[in-house]
């Protein structure tokens, strides 16, 4: 091991010192009795033996001394975590290799620097508020800042310090941590943005089926109310007493309506959405009655067949779904495709239920199966809540077929209580 300066200047001037007193007393050693000078020789030669053993026992606690501060500078160096030593002024005294990475920049260029060159020009005021109230108060402090960009990728840390008062008790010097915390904001932000889809798409599939319960329920009760008023005009004249009946049954449903309209707006605002309720009747003599009386405001013809087994294995979910596809299978008929007869039919296949309303009408003036209107679009939206699949098959003056396949096992699961 190497001696530090100076120490070989001290030496030789201990020995001549040394020297010195054995001159001045060896007067003393030859005026004495071989017996004491060879006493003496002993107790010297075990004196030297002692400051050997000593020196030895000195040289290994120095030994063992070097290996604890190698130790403990390898962890200060390699350490996962950045350090950084900064004095009153904010200016780096010491970092170890973690925090010249985090920073991007070497350490003898590091040393002496301005820990707020390495900060976001947006998260100045940050740190330097972090600084003073740690200096403020001698309680540790914590801050998240962005650092300063240095390639496209930004870096977040969060910087955990405390303040380390000097002999006189001074606070002087503040120890710090850099945490790198990138990956952890980035996790933040990508779930955020994933819960504000999940919320975009709950908004717009909310608004969806109010727009589905709108045309199903309350604009499909005006147009008939319309059709009641049209056919009361034409009675005027000639039965005025039908004519007359016709009108106040139009009254009485336009005041439900809105009713129906007041109440639906009244939960809008408060939050709570009407949601379908299921049919007073079963399947079966719902649809019957649905299309019965469809038939009667339009004038024209519907035949239904239900497989009975079938209408009662429904759940209470399926039920108004099928019923509400139904009546706007009816209405298009009716409205669009000037259809005299349409057939209604729900009966079993082998591996599905099958729901099919067949016109006799001019058919779609889009070829395709979606089409363009709001019907099919919400029939379209019934088919993929019931877990089925809706087909619409139309030809120019040859009618319209709407199918709509349920697996059994979708109906069978749906079923149970």
């Amino acid at each position: 091991m190497a001696k530090k300066p100076g120490g070989s200047t001290k030496i030789m001037a201990l020995r001549r010192q040394a020297e010195e007193a054995l001159r001045a007393s060896r007067r003393d050693v030859a005026a004495m009795p071989v017996q004491d000078v060879q006493r003496l020789v002993h107790e010297l030669q075990v004196h030297q033996i002692e400051l050997e053993m000593q020196n030895d026992e000195l040289r290994r606690a120095q030994v063992e001394l070097e290996v604890a501060r190698d130790r403990y500078v390898e962890l200060y160096d390699y350490a996962p975590v950045g350090y950084l030593t900064l004095d009153l002024k904010g200016m780096i005294l010491e970092a170890n290799l973690k925090a010249c990475t985090l920073l991007g920049i070497t350490w003898k260029d590091l040393l002496g620097q301005p820990a707020t060159r390495f900060v976001a020009t947006k998260d100045h005021a940050t740190f330097l508020r972090h600084l003073r109230e740690l200096f403020d108060t001698g309680i540790s402090q914590a801050c998240e800042v962005d650092l300063a960009q240095q390639n496209d990728a930004p870096v977040s840390v969060r910087f955990e310090s405390v303040a380390v008062p000097d002999g006189s008790g001074r606070r002087t010097r503040v120890l710090g941590a850099l945490l790198d915390i990138t990956e952890r904001r980035c996790a933040a932000a990508t779930m955020r943005e994933y819960q504000q889809g999940l919320e975009r798409q709950r908004n717009l599939e909310e608004r969806e089926r109010i727009g589905h319960d709108l045309h199903d329920g309350i604009l499909q009760s005006l147009f008939a109310i319309g059709l009641g008023l049209e056919a009361g005009k034409l009675d005027l004249s000639e039965a005025p007493d039908k004519a007359e009946a016709l009108l106040a049954r139009s009254i009485g449903e336009l005041n439900s309506v809105m009713r129906e309209v007041r109440t639906f707006i009244e939960k809008l605002e408060a939050g709570t959405v009407p949601k379908p309720a299921p049919p007073a009747l079963d399947l079966s003599t719902s649809l019957r009655t649905m299309a019965n009386t469809l038939a009667q405001f339009h004038g024209r013809q519907v035949r239904v067949s239900v497989d009975n087994a079938v209408a009662t294995g429904m759940s209470h979910v399926q039920g108004p779904e099928i019923l509400n596809l139904v009546k706007e299978a009816l209405s298009n008929s009716f409205r669009h495709a000037k259809a005299t007869l349409v057939q209604v039919s729900l009966r079993r296949l082998t591996n599905t239920i099958r729901l099919t309303v067949q016109d006799n009408g001019t058919g779609l003036r889009r070829k395709g199966a979606t089409g363009g209107g709001q019907g099919l679009i919400s029939m379209a939206a019934r088919a993929h809540r019931l877990g089925g699949t809706l087909a619409v098959q139309s030809r120019p003056a040859q009618g319209t077929r709407v199918v709509l396949d349920l697996p059994k096992k979708n109906c069978m699961e749906d079923a149970k209580p």
